[in-house]
């Protein structure tokens, strides 16, 4: 019976006898093909995963947020070969990167030492690790600790980008999680590179097939030198030869040709408030006009004019007014004295009484005057910039305070700031354009009236008032106070000269040439 491997035993059942190294290598075989189907399961899922984003982006995001899923991981980064450089493209778990950020830098230090190494960065390192892994220790230490993971992407044999993996630097990446990063990388390498050649901006498309392009035309080394050379030749001769307009940039705001500054008259109190910010009013000749054509009529009184204001506001004057009668009393009682002392021939009594009376006059005068000027008026024709008093009624002003600013509304005219070492290039009569930062898409065209002869300091900087007027109408959105830039005409020069003049004018005051 023994030759079939078997005995009875003690209760009469068969049992098999097994040679115990064939059981332990069939139980390693299973245990490979379990480890191999499981990491094609994780693949899988992470492949499925990264399929259905239409974007770079988004696929990038999801790549990355699988990873970190499935083998939790701290960090998974995916970084792509920008020139010669790696940029990280995607963080788990991280929707705007920002590359002042330091843990930012660190990851593309990583990423970039694999890439130069052309090789995989594990830490910790085994024990046969020829490779260098300084920047990745770096970014364990600083921001970990934690083992690192680095896998070069490659396509067509060159490597394109490098994905980075991070966890906890108690659970190491062993070296089944490692070979199944390394399927996971090579399978999603192809899907994240043509996403991202697809997803780049159209002059960077045109820009890569120009120089392959080019490449087949100029020879297959050192492309980007000859045309480079080519080109800076043939800008430097357009820079010599061609000529364009030479513009002066300078910025500008716009004013009324005439204005009015009406300030109060004396320290008091606002009694009356008449027009508002954007009113029109009128001056006296032209308030007398409107009041003599809507002098009562019984024809069609409601078609007549409605005229504008001409009293802005009015301050109280009922203290002036007492102090005015009592400055009237002391006059009628100084004559009185003054009467009295001549007829009693007292010349010192008559002479103190005359000083008194020519004080009581004088005090008349100014509070009449007072009492006149606290109906506040507007001496000229426009509308109201500033000036919102309605707020304030009832409140204090004081002397000289500016209350309104009245202009000309439709008499426009602009003020430029040109900086002093331009101004050379102006003259009286030069010609322009200039936009309101308000409506940049219109220009308005003017001539250059007056070139101030002294500079002003305007924001640490020496500038002259250069003032312009318009050639043609301006229309309704160009209002007072409105700000833009303004390109004055100052004659043909090479483009070489008008790129490089103000350069060379400053090397030349550094170097004293």
């Amino acid at each position: 019976m023994t030759s079939f491997n078997t005995i009875i035993g003690n209760t009469g059942r068969p049992q098999i006898l097994v040679d115990e190294q064939s059981l332990v290598a069939l139980q390693q075989q299973l245990r490979q093909r379990g480890l191999d189907l499981e990491r094609l399961r994780h693949a899988y899922e992470v492949l499925a995963a990264t399929n259905e984003p239409t974007k770079f982006l988004a696929a990038a995001m999801a790549l990355c947020n699988q990873l970190a899923a499935k083998f939790g991981l701290t960090r998974a980064g995916l970084g792509i070969l920008r020139g010669r450089y790696v940029r990280l493209r995607a963080l788990s778990h991280t929707e705007k990167i920002t590359r002042q950020m330091q843990l930012v830098l660190d990851i593309e230090s990583a990423m970039e030492e694999a890439l130069d190494q052309d090789n995989e960065t594990i830490l910790p390192p085994t024990k046969d690790a020829s490779y260098v892994y300084r920047a990745a220790e770096h970014l364990s230490n600083r921001h970990g600790p934690s083992a690192v993971v680095a896998l070069p992407l490659r396509r067509a044999g060159s490597v394109h980008g490098v994905l980075l993996v991070e966890r906890k630097l108690d659970k190491p990446f062993s070296a089944e999680e490692i070979e199944s990063l390394r399927l996971i990388a090579e399978l999603v390498t192809a899907r994240m590179l043509d996403l991202y050649d697809k997803d780049r901006f159209v002059a960077v498309k045109a820009a890569k097939a120009t120089r392959h392009g080019l490449s087949y035309l100029v020879g297959a080394k050192h492309t980007w030198v000859k045309v480079l050379a080519v080109a800076v030749l043939g800008l430097a001769g357009f820079a010599i030869f061609a000529k364009g307009t030479y513009k002066v940039d300078a910025p500008f705001v716009v004013e009324t040709v005439e204005k009015q500054l009406v300030s109060a008259p004396f320290e008091g109190l606002i009694r009356t408030v008449n027009a508002d910010v954007g009113d029109t009013v009128v001056d006296a000749q032209l308030a007398s006009l409107f009041d003599a054509i809507n002098a009562p009529s019984p024809v069609l009184p409601d078609l007549l004019p409605v005229r504008p204001a001409h009293v802005l506001a009015t301050l109280d004057t009922a203290e002036l007014h007492n102090r005015l009668a009592e400055a009237k009393a002391s006059l009628l009682n100084a004559e009185q004295q003054m009467h009295i002392a001549r007829k009693e021939s007292k010349t010192s009594e008559v002479q103190l009484a005359e000083a008194e009376a020519e004080k009581a006059r004088a005090q008349i005068r100014l509070f009449e005057w007072q009492i006149e000027r606290g109906t506040i008026r507007a001496n000229i024709t426009g509308t109201i910039f500033s000036g919102d008093l309605k707020k304030r009624i009832g409140g204090k002003t004081q002397t000289g305070e500016v209350l309104f600013e009245i202009g000309a509304q439709h008499q426009l005219r602009a003020e430029l700031s040109v900086p002093e070492d331009m101004v050379a290039e102006l003259k009286v009569g030069q010609t322009g354009q200039l936009a309101s930062l308000a409506a940049p898409e219109r220009k308005y065209t003017f001539r250059v009236e007056r070139i101030n002869p002294v500079a002003e300091a305007v924001e640490t900087r020496n500038v002259f008032k250069v003032r312009v007027s318009f050639i043609d109408p301006p229309s309704e959105a160009l209002k007072p106070g409105v700000e833009g830039l303004a390109k004055v005409h100052a004659g043909e020069a090479s483009y070489g000269w008008i790129w490089t003049h103000r350069l060379v004018n400053w090397i030349r005051m550094k170097l004293w040439l």
